[in-house]
């Protein structure tokens, strides 16, 4: 069930429509800032090409749905594994030469600005902190991108086992991901733009070869969260719209190809949104999308998580909820971007202007527009009568709520491991070949073992996925 279909069931169908289009503006601002970040990344790594960073966010954004758009749904569960594999080779690879370039950890916490352990540091406060937290429960529990994901197992049982093991993930990366960042300070301190310490650290460290495999990794994580995103708002987009509102007996033929235009439009306008973060000033990527959060998803997570745990709450409530969530969170917005502007030198000047006007702002927004969500819901469902037949389907609903479920496979089915075994396997050769050539043009011995070590690793775990899975699953 799609957070659209949930809607309908839920409460009813026209609310579907209100919540399709109010939900759109924080998934493309969300799925910008992602390409943003990349090109960043990229910027560093072709700075010789004379390519600019805003042409390098129209590449990575055609190469993304050129993929998307030929190989569809495929595509992207294939795609997802192979990025999986590479990512975690690169960034296991990144942490321990991190440290040992820093002269170890002892070395490291020596060697750090004296502030740098501190748990709270100016912006960010306690007072952020706090609503940061609850922002992100809101995210994580009523995602669109993670509710995606809980669909696609077959039980109950299977869905809980998911939700702990992103639970995990979601715990161990962020070590992971920012020791290098962070290792950063201490082994560059020269980087004026944090931005790029990433970037930075990886072309000091990373040899020739397992540098283009860093570019892979980062490149594919960008395309596998895209080429979802893409599909899963094109879907929204053609099912939940086109397919209802304006051509109701469209052939599946024709919906497919109106599903690649909605993609080509998506990808297009996420493109141009990306590029104009390039030209904000005084804000960094998190600001960003801590702002793009905290403007619509109270108005779009919180009618879902009271949908699902209140049964009080009616679909004039939920629409009430909505719809004062978006005005409180749309309006925030606009009037903080306007104060920025009239107050821009003061803003760039002043540390306790800026903070009000970035992060003190986010956080005050954040309480108001829950509180405009919240309340919008409890006039909506006090001072608005329930109508018999919604009645009837919310108790239908939590009635199959309250039922395990499994789905049963109703046709045979072919693993994708095989393929995916397959083109790691081949990685794997491509890096070796890789090594080899290394080993013969430059006198650094080091990047040959470094090299023919991930080549091995790539080897093994495609070679592994390849036997292991090659039976038709039934």
């Amino acid at each position: 069930m799609s957070p659209i279909e949930f809607i309908t069931n839920r409460f009813n169908s026209s609310l579907k429509q209100v919540f399709l289009w109010t939900g759109f503006p924080l998934r493309m601002l969300d799925n910008a800032v992602r390409l943003y970040a990349t090109a960043v990344f990229l910027s560093v790594a072709l700075s010789g090409s004379g390519l600019s960073l805003n042409m390098i966010i129209m590449l990575v954004a055609l190469i993304v749905f050129g993929y998307s758009f030929l190989g569809g749904q495929w595509s992207v569960v294939v795609t997802d594994f192979v990025q999986f594999i590479i990512i975690c080779l690169a960034v296991l690879t990144m942490l321990p030469l991190s440290i040992s370039e820093v002269g170890g950890l002892g070395n490291f916490f020596r060697e750090m600005p004296d502030d740098f352990t501190a748990i709270l540091h100016a912006p960010y406060n306690l007072y952020y902190v706090i609503t940061w937290v609850l922002l992100t429960m809101f995210v994580h529990n009523a995602g669109w991108s993670f509710i995606q994901k809980y669909n696609c197992v077959k039980s109950d049982r299977d869905a809980s086992k998911l939700i702990y093991f992103v639970a995990f993930i979601q715990f161990l990366t962020p070590f992971l991901i920012f020791s290098p960042a962070i290792f950063a300070r201490v082994a560059m301190p020269e980087i004026d733009n944090p931005r790029f310490a990433y970037a930075y650290m990886s072309f000091k460290l990373l040899p020739v070869g397992l540098m283009g495999v860093m570019i892979a990794a980062i490149f594919s994580a960008t395309m596998s969260t895209l080429s979802n995103e893409y599909t899963m708002l094109s879907s929204v987009l053609t099912n939940d719209f086109y397919a209802q509102k304006i051509r109701k007996s469209a052939s599946q033929k024709h919906l497919i190809t109106v599903a690649r235009l909605n993609s080509l439009i998506i990808g297009a306008v996420t493109a141009l949104l990306a590029a104009s973060f390039h030209y904000i000033q005084g804000f960094n990527l998190y600001d960003i999308m801590i702002k793009a959060f905290t403007a619509f998803a109270p108005a779009i997570m919180l009618p879902l998580l009271a949908g699902l745990l209140v049964r009080r709450v009616n679909s004039k409530g939920a629409l009430f909820g909505i719809i004062a969530g978006f005005v409180s969170g749309a309006g925030l917005l606009a009037l903080n971007i306007v104060l920025i502007g009239i107050y821009n030198e003061a803003f760039v000047a002043n540390p306790e202007v800026n903070y009000w006007l970035n992060q003190g702002w986010t956080s005050t927004s954040i309480i108001l527009n829950i509180a405009a969500a919240a309340g919008g819901m409890w006039l909506g469902s006090v001072f608005g009568k329930t109508p018999g037949d919604e009645r009837e389907r919310v108790a239908e609903f939590f009635k199959q709520l309250d039922t395990p479920y499994e789905t049963e496979l109703t046709k045979e089915t072919h693993s994708p491991f095989p393929v995916i075994g397959f083109i790691v396997a081949v990685m794997g050769a491509g890096l070796g070949i890789v090594a080899v050539a290394v080993k013969l043009m430059y006198d650094r011995p080091e990047w040959f073992t470094l090299n023919i070590i991930a080549s091995g690793i790539l080897l093994v775990v495609g070679g592994l996925l390849w036997f292991f899975s090659k039976r038709k699953v039934d």
